[in-house]
């Protein structure tokens, strides 16, 4: 009795079983015997043969064992490929009469067997100088194989419809089951949908294979071998890493073999996408299109999660307080809310070498098109917080709408929106991750496993377990941490510990500090030596933990008109050396913060005992007047780390965030610091008599016995 199997995504492809002779139908469907070998063909030329299953591809016509990248499968499933005119499986490969005349016609010079690969060149040239359809080459062909090898495909550049009778392009990932429905995870950023940013003209063959051949190299090369885009460089580190497909989306590899269809779109002026970058509402609309138009496709089983990090995290916000049909949940990883505080200005300082570094790679990615306006001069234009930047802010609702949410530590962007949205959300349908500095392989990597629990229970059903409310990376220094599980945030238990300044340069949970002394400083940091001054308390006599926020107060002057405030808090052990606390094991930080000194003004009614909340108006603005002593509260970003017995901490406070006497610490360029403008000058920090000048650290109960795993 014969059996109905499908060979997903050809049509017309000629295949025998016995006596039984056919092709695959239009509904991708051939004829078998179970426990019998079909042999499929093209014409004369036959592709290969296997014992007859409900679902076969291309990897089964070589015989079993042969490895995914052998030349026997490149070479079939090259040639099969070929005769599609499309980039992915968006349209089906048909194979009719001209097709199979064309390959028999050379099928005497194909040698599929053959162990190089580019022996099929000029064959294939040749056949598709009369199909009029440009051949894939070696590096689209691998990437074929290498997806469905994972159990899903690509269909590429589609076009999303618009409410505005335009459309965006996407490309959407599926598992290989031929028929079924899926979750939808669908990611929107301003950087490109490819590996790992922007995308190929697709009028230029040798554009679209300089990009596969970026996609191959990403997952076949080590992370010592640069990937080169043809959009020009974004810089080594960038070009080196190996954590991410695409930047600020979570990858398709870790997410679609778990049974879920991905779509990942470009907006307008973005990569192939036609328009302007930028436009108000635009961005929004379009994704929130994107999300509804997912929930009604045939591979869609109406359930969707917006996922992201970074930029592509910042723009969930809006898209989820529309509601659009279908949405479950969403995944804003490491994100910002307000633009100003959380990234153009941290603490008033303006962060103009991140923007306009930002603002280069941004119209790398899509030099096709243009912007709507110059975010870099309209930065410049508006250094303090105005309805401008306020516009500019994410809308956090709605608070019913299951939210994953993920803090970076240290790095100084997207280190602080999440917890602002913490506080508007409910406990009982958020979850909250306090993670790496280098956070980006995060959510495709390290976190996965828990962004896979929280999709599951949202999009799969309530019997999937959720992940714990609250998971923090524990930095424990020398490139080690552990994941630590809570059940709220701030951790429970937390006792927020003051260390006074002395004026003997020590730091102190005793407030006695009757001596007087002013700590002065130059505010353009020297080449060598230290910047700022510090601060050492005693070893410590048993191991203590820090996960929260922290805050500085300090009283500080200075003989111009203003001044920059860096706090860092350091750990320095047994030998006097700074603890690495870096995850790669590099110099970092146990915590850090910023301030403009003018812009020291709080609102009372949004600052917390933990954190102090700057109002940054320009009415507020209160520059120094030579001689003065002010007082002013230090936002430090919440960070998590461990201090063992034995070591210090160290304070430093600093002009900028440069520290010359910590050997490997180099800081990103992201600030413009008030003493690169200026003639320099001299800072002081006041201590001592009636000026409290303090550090808060939130110390938690201590934890043991966890590896380096999020578990």
């Amino acid at each position: 009795m014969s059996a109905e199997g499908i060979f997903p995504d050809v049509v017309g492809l000629s295949h025998r079983c016995g006596s039984y002779q056919g092709i695959v139908t239009d509904r991708f469907t051939y004829r078998y015997e179970p426990g019998a070998e079909v042999t499929f063909s093209i014409g004369d030329l036959v592709l290969g043969k296997t014992v007859g299953r409900p679902l076969l591809s291309i990897l089964d016509l070589v015989p079993v064992g042969t490895s995914t990248f052998d030349p026997k499968v490149i070479n079939r499933a090259r040639l099969l490929f070929s005769l599609s005119s499309t980039q992915g499986f968006e349209a089906p490969i048909i194979i009719d009469k001209h097709v199979q005349d064309v390959v028999s016609k050379y099928a005497f010079k194909i040698n599929l067997d053959s162990p190089t690969v580019s022996d099929l060149d000029d064959i294939l040239s040749s056949i598709h100088n009369e199909l009029k359809i440009p051949p894939k080459t070696v590096s689209h062909t691998r990437n074929h194989l290498r997806r469905a090898a994972a159990g899903f495909k690509v269909m590429r550049d589609l076009h999303i419809p618009t409410r505005d009778g335009g459309s965006i392009l996407g490309d959407v990932y599926l598992p290989l089951q031929h028929g079924r429905r899926y979750p939808v995870l669908i990611s929107c950023t301003i950087y490109g949908r490819r590996i790992f940013y922007s995308g190929p003209d697709l009028d230029d063959t040798d554009d679209i294979a300089a990009f596969e051949r970026a996609e191959d190299d990403w997952h076949s090369t080590s992370e010592s071998v640069p990937i080169r885009i043809p959009r020009g460089s974004w810089g080594i580190s960038w070009e080196t890493q190996r954590g991410f497909e695409n930047i600020a989306t979570f990858n398709t590899f870790t997410y679609v073999p778990h049974g879920y269809a991905m779509v990942k779109i470009d907006p307008r002026g973005v990569s192939q996408t036609a328009g302007k970058r930028g436009v108000p509402g635009e961005l929004t609309n379009d994704f929130c299109d994107a999300v509804e138009w997912a929930a009604e496709q045939s591979w869609s089983n109406g359930n969707i999660a917006l996922v992201g990090s970074s930029y592509g995290a910042n723009v969930q916000w809006n898209v989820a307080s529309l509601r659009p049909r279908g949405l479950k949940c969403f995944v804003p990883y490491a994100s910002d809310i307000d633009t100003y505080r959380d990234a153009a200005y941290i603490g008033g300082i303006p962060g103009s070498h991140y923007i306009s570094d930002w603002y280069r790679r941004v119209k790398l990615c899509s030099p096709k098109w243009t912007d709507h306006m110059d975010l870099f001069s309209m930065m410049k234009a508006h250094p303090f917080y105005d309805a401008l930047w306020g516009a500019m802010n994410s809308k956090l609702g709605p608070i019913d709408l299951p939210c994953f949410l993920a803090a970076s530590q240290i790095f100084m962007i997207h280190g602080r929106g999440a917890y602002e949205a913490w506080k508007t959300r409910r406990p009982e349908n958020t979850h909250l991750q306090l993670v790496d500095c280098d956070y980006y392989s995060w959510p495709s990597r390290e976190a996965s496993g828990k962004v896979l629990q929280f999709l599951d229970h949202y999009l799969k059903g309530n019997e999937n377990p959720i992940p714990e409310t609250v998971g923090i990376q524990i930095r424990l220094g020398n490139g080690e941490w552990y994941w630590r599980k809570e059940k709220s945030w701030p951790v429970p238990g937390t006792c927020y510990t003051k260390w006074h300044l002395r004026a003997d340069g020590s730091l102190s949970t005793d407030e006695a500090n009757n001596t007087e002394k002013c700590f002065s400083y130059a505010a353009r940091v020297p080449p060598n030596g230290k910047s700022g001054e510090s601060f050492h308390s005693p070893p410590f006599e048993n191991d203590i933990e820090l996960a929260g926020h922290f805050k500085a107060i300090l009283n500080i002057s200075s003989d111009k008109a203003d001044a920059d405030i860096v706090v860092m808090l350091w750990a320095v052990n047994e030998e006097g050396k700074v603890v690495p606390y870096s995850s790669k094991g590099e110099p970092e930080p146990l915590a850090k913060g910023f301030l403009r000194a003018s812009h020291r003004q709080t609102d009372p009614l949004k600052s917390t005992p933990e954190r102090p909340w700057h109002t940054h108006t320009q009415e507020d603005n209160a520059p120094l007047k030579i001689g003065e002593v002010v007082q002013v509260e230090v936002e430090i970003f919440p960070a998590a780390a461990r201090i063992r017995k034995a070591w210090r901490l160290r304070v430093d406070i600093c002009p900028s965030e440069n520290q010359p006497d910590i050997p490997g610490y180099t800081p990103l360029e992201m600030r413009e610091w008030y003493s690169e403008v200026n003639d320099g000058g001299l800072n002081a920090i006041h201590v001592g008599g009636s000026r409290p000048n303090y550090i808060v650290c939130p110390v938690v109960p201590l934890r043991e016995g966890y590896r380096n795993l999020v578990q």
